[in-house]
């Protein structure tokens, strides 16, 4: 496959105040950078970024891009895998699966794990490609996974949540979130020392004993869930598709507060001091206490958000628009600092890690900059 590399014109990006817990230096490796969700960087973002590389890798991607090691990963609109070389996009290897990836995937060591449309999740070796272990679930998997002390947990649309063996492909328990007919398992699970999290399509919130899936609590919020939760100690946050975003406790489920969105929630919410930031799909960024459950500020980005923001190091955030902009934004004066434009919409969240900050576009585009 031939890659045509070209420079962008200049990209949009956002500034948020981050201290930030979360993965190692250079390194991506799943949705929201954990099993957390919590979308903070050890790294920082860049002050003034420019794309050091750009390539078309896809068709279109909507899973969003890892960055492990000396690659980025990026699960194709097709059936593909990809591997591109961090330093200049160039491509290091392809897989091909059997079905559609549509999930970002997740990485731990050398193994790295996506699920499929035909219902299968593949196990990859992230350095070469070769498919190590498969398992055939019972439906569409279009749950991101997460990777935690050599347990895959990853959701099916057959309405289980699977807990399986990293090294083997063993499933170690299976537990079922039942739903309605033509309901599911969309969101990505979020894992803490005790329990897994995770939510279904009908709006039930489903907790369960992370060594052995025995069911935990369940809370029915309003209405769909579609995106992960954020752990926080003994806090979930989370957003519905009823237009709120709801915090719950983590050992029974009780709901402590809701509080009310312009449209539905995008991703996972992201926190930082006290401050809960959540953007709406009709393009508002949301400022929430994260206490009292009360709005503190809106901000207007004049244009459709599909996922959460990321935070670096050094206080600045990136959140990316489905008009082709990544977002700069300073949240303690609410606004805008710099902005650039990317090749297409962007429906997924950016990688970020020491090599920089990595964003794909719904025209198959694939750009790191720095």
């Amino acid at each position: 496959m031939q890659y045509a590399r070209q420079y962008l014109p200049p990209l949009l990006l956002v500034v948020l105040m981050a201290l930030g817990a979360g993965a190692p230096a250079a390194d991506w490796p799943m949705l929201g950078g954990g099993p957390q969700h919590q979308s903070h960087s050890s790294d920082p973002v860049p002050l003034n970024p420019e794309a050091k590389w750009q390539v078309k890798a896809a068709r279109r991607f909507y899973a969003s891009p890892l960055v492990v090691g000396q690659h980025v990963y990026v699960a194709a609109r097709g059936k593909r895998i990809k591997a591109l070389d961090v330093k200049d996009g160039s491509l290091v290897w392809e897989t091909s699966l059997g079905g559609t990836v549509s999930a970002t995937p997740a990485i731990s060591g050398d193994i790295l794990v996506a699920g499929a449309k035909d219902g299968v999740v593949t196990a990859l070796n992230r350095v070469s490609g070769e498919i190590k272990w498969q398992l055939k679930t019972g439906g569409k998997v279009l749950s991101p996974p997460v990777i935690l002390d050599g347990v895959v947990f990853v959701g099916s649309n057959d309405l289980f949540l699977y807990a399986i063996d990293l090294a083997t492909g063993k499933v170690r328990w299976r537990y079922l979130a039942k739903d309605y007919k033509y309901g599911g398992l969309y969101a990505s699970p979020a894992v803490d020392a005790k329990r897994v999290y995770i939510g279904g399509k009908n709006g039930v919130m489903h907790a369960m004993a992370r060594d052995s899936g025995r069911p935990s609590w369940k809370a029915a919020l309003g209405s769909s869930i579609y995106a992960a939760a954020l752990i926080d100690g003994d806090r979930l946050y989370v957003g519905s598709y009823d237009r709120h975003l709801y915090a719950l406790r983590t050992k029974d489920g009780g709901i402590l507060w809701k509080v009310e969105l312009d449209d539905w929630p995008q991703g996972s919410p992201v926190l930082l001091d006290g401050v809960l930031y959540i953007a709406s799909r009709s393009g508002i960024l949301y400022g929430i206490d994260a206490g009292r459950g009360t709005v503190m500020w809106q901000l207007d980005l004049e244009e459709g958000l599909r996922h959460s923001p990321v935070l670096g190091s050094n206080g600045i955030g990136v959140i990316g628009t489905t008009g082709g902009r990544l977002l700069g934004i300073d949240l303690k004066k609410q606004e805008i600092l710099w902005e650039r434009e990317v090749e297409g919409g962007v429906f997924g969240s950016v990688a970020l890690s020491a090599y920089g900050l990595v964003a794909v576009t719904l025209d198959g585009i694939v750009v790191l900059m720095h």
